[in-house]
C-alpha cells in the first residue's frame, strides 16, 4: 500500500482543515461506486467477474503475440491518457531483449510534418503493426498519423495489412465500424464512465504487454488497490492525498509540483498531468498539476518557494533499483567532490531526498510525500488506481463531474472549419 506522509502541510493546513472535508470525501467516494443512483461506474470492469476479466487479458495477450509475430515494432497511434499510461508503464518495467516483447513507438500526438516525415522514416527496414486507440471521434493529429502509417503498411504488405492493425475504440465507435468492414482486429474499450481515458484499459494494456509486460499483474494490483482503498475515512492513504490536496485548494494554493527523483518515472509524471488536468481541472477549479524531474529542479524550486506563492509539492518516492553503484574516485578532486569518495549513488539520492523535504519544510512549502513499496506490474497497476481515484475524487469534492464525455475544443473546431473552407 502506497505511505502518504503529510507532516510537511501544517504550516498551511491544519488538522481541522483537513478533517472538514471528510464529508465532501465521503460524498465524493460514494458517487463513484457501481450502481450509486446519479453517479458514474468508475472503473468497473475491475470487478467484472474473472471470465470477464480472463478473456479480456486473453485477448489482450494474443493481439501482443501477433503484433510479435508480424515483426520487430509495434506503432500506437492515439491521444489520451491511455498511451501515456502506456509509455511510463513501458519506461518504468519493459526489460530490454525480453522474449516475444518488441519495439513500441508512440505516434499521433503532433501536426509537426518534420515528426511525420521522421515516423514515417522509421519504420523503413522495419516490419512492423498498428494500434490505432481513439474515442468516439479521432483526433486530428491521430488522423493525419494513421492515415500515414495505413498508406505505407497497404503498400509494404497489401492484403496482409489488415492482420496488422488493431484497434482500440468504444463499441459502436465508427472505429468499431472501421474495424469490422476493413477486416482489423477490435479490442472493446469498457464502455462505463471511468474507462475512455484509463491507463487500465485495454488501449493501454496492449502496447505493455507487447514490450513484455504482462497485462494481468498490471490488472491484479489495480484490483487489489481497488478493494484495500475502499475504504471511506481518512485511514484510507487515497483520502490522505486527496483530501490534502482539496484542503489546500481551498487555501489558495492552485498549482502542485509532483517531484521525480528518477529520470524512468517522468513519463508517468505526464501521465500524472494529464490526468488530473482532464479529470479535475475546469472552469477554474481544480489544482494545476506540473511534474519536475530532481535535483535539476530544486535548483528555481528553492526560489518559486522562497516567495511564498500559492503552490504546494508532492515528492513521489519508488525504489527503483537493489543494485550498488559505487562513486568512482577521482585523485586531483577537479570538481571538489572529495567527499563522495566509499559513498554510492544511492546513498547520494536518499541524502539529496532528505535534505529536500528538511529545506523546503524550513521554507513553510507545503510537501506531500508518497512512498511506493514495490515497482513491478503490481505496484504499477496500484499506481495508476491511486491517482485515478485521488483525481476523481478531487473533482467530485469540487462539484465536477471527472467523466464528462470530452467536448471537441474550440480551437479544434475552428481548425476544421478553416480546413473545410480552402
Amino acid at each position: 500500500m502506497i505511505n502518504v506522509e503529510l507532516s510537511n502541510i501544517w504550516s498551511c493546513v491544519s488538522l481541522p482543515d483537513l478533517l472538514s472535508g471528510e464529508k465532501d470525501l465521503f460524498d465524493a467516494h460514494l458517487q463513484l461506486q457501481n450502481h450509486q443512483e446519479g453517479g458514474p461506474d468508475f472503473l468497473s470492469w475491475l470487478d467484472a467477474p474473472e471470465s470477464m476479466m480472463a478473456r479480456s487479458v486473453m485477448a489482450i495477450r494474443s493481439a501482443a503475440r501477433t503484433a510479435a509475430a508480424c515483426g520487430d515494432t509495434l506503432v500506437v497511434i492515439g491521444a489520451g491518457n491511455a498511451p501515456l499510461a502506456a509509455q511510463a508503464g513501458i519506461r518504468l518495467l519493459a526489460r530490454r531483449g525480453a522474449e516475444g516483447a518488441v519495439r513500441v513507438l508512440f505516434a499521433g500526438t503532433s501536426l509537426s510534418s518534420r515528426a511525420y516525415a521522421s515516423m514515417l522514416q522509421t519504420l523503413e527496414g522495419h516490419e512492423f503493426s498498428l494500434l490505432l486507440i481513439a474515442g468516439d471521434k479521432v483526433s486530428l493529429e491521430c488522423g493525419v498519423a494513421s492515415r500515414g502509417v495505413r498508406w505505407l503498411m497497404e503498400r509494404r504488405y497489401g492484403l496482409e495489412a489488415k492482420k496488422r492493425v488493431f484497434v482500440a475504440a468504444p463499441q459502436g465507435s465508427t472505429m468499431q465500424t472501421m474495424a469490422a468492414e476493413e477486416g482489423y482486429t477490435f479490442l472493446a474499450q469498457p464502455d462505463c464512465l471511468g474507462c475512455a481515458d484509463s491507463g487500465l484499459s485495454p488501449a493501454a494494456l496492449l502496447p505493455m504487454a507487447a514490450a513484455g509486460i504482462d497485462p494481468l499483474g498490471v490488472l491484479e494490483g489495480a484490483e487489489e488497490a481497488a478493494r484495500a482503498y475502499d475504504v471511506r475515512a481518512f485511514e484510507n492513504p487515497v483520502w490522505m492525498y486527496a483530501g490534502a490536496r482539496h484542503a489546500l485548494e481551498m487555501r489558495g494554493r492552485h498549482t502542485e509540483f509532483l517531484a521525480l527523483a528518477d529520470p524512468k518515472l517522468m513519463a508517468l509524471g505526464r501521465w500524472w498531468e494529464s490526468c488530473f488536468l482532464r479529470r479535475s481541472c475546469r472552469g477554474g477549479y481544480g489544482v494545476f498539476p506540473q511534474a519536475v524531474e530532481l535535483p535539476g529542479a530544486a535548483d528555481w524550486l528553492d526560489g518559486v518557494f522562497s516567495g511564498g506563492v500559492n503552490c504546494f509539492e508532492t515528492l513521489l518516492r519508488v525504489p527503483m533499483t537493489k543494485r550498488r553503484s559505487n562513486i568512482e574516485l577521482d585523485w586531483k578532486d577537479y570538481d571538489e567532490l572529495g567527499f563522495l569518495s566509499e559513498r554510492t549513488v544511492g546513498e547520494v539520492e536518499a541524502a539529496f531526498l532528505d535534505s529536500y523535504c528538511q529545506v523546503h519544510a524550513s521554507m513553510d512549502a507545503p510537501l506531500l510525500v508518497l512512498e511506493q513499496e514495490q515497482m513491478d506490474e503490481a505496484g504499477f497497476g496500484e499506481l495508476l488506481y491511486f491517482f485515478e481515484l485521488s483525481a476523481a475524487l478531487c473533482a467530485q469534492a469540487d462539484g465536477l463531474a471527472p467523466f464528462d464525455k470530452k467536448q471537441i475544443s474550440a480551437v479544434r473546431r475552428q481548425t476544421e472549419r478553416l480546413l473545410k473552407q480552402e
